[in-house]
């Protein structure tokens, strides 16, 4: 049996449903259709960008209202001094926002997706539980 890798040429948001469907998670398309919502022990949500050559993972954690400015930017610093492989940031609404790429130039398994996954939602629970001092994520 050959082995299918996800590529940029056969890469649809319909493949990475089925991808995790058959890894046993908890998925949905988003209400565009134009990507995964995966409701596991972390909200998250999968897509492709417009070439299909990489798989974007992100995830969002609401801050408290009162929360200053500083205190969020000084968490997104934080967790990216600690944790090297997930990205996190403050989005316009001053929410933190949490995101990975994997690149699929070269083809990556089906097992490779889960995992990258299932590693990203790991690591962000402990980098919000580990780097969360203040204590302003909602």
């Amino acid at each position: 049996m050959a082995l299918v890798l996800v590529t940029p040429e056969n890469a649809t948001v319909e493949l990475l449903l089925e991808i995790f469907e058959q890894a046993f998670m908890e998925v949905s398309l988003d209400d565009e259709g134009r990507g995964v919502r995966i409701n596991e022990d972390v909200r998250a949500r999968a897509f492709l960008n417009e070439a299909s050559d990489r798989i974007q993972i992100g995830a969002l954690y609401g801050i408290k209202e009162d929360a200053q400015r500083i205190d969020r930017l000084e968490l997104a610093n934080r967790i990216n001094d600690r944790y090297a492989v997930i990205r996190a940031a403050i989005d316009d609404d001053g929410d933190l926002l949490f995101d990975y790429c994997l690149l699929l130039r070269g083809g990556v398994t089906k097992k490779a997706v889960v995992q990258t996954t299932r590693t990203f939602m790991n690591l962000v629970t402990r980098a919000v539980n580990e780097c969360d001092e203040d204590e302003i994520v909602d």
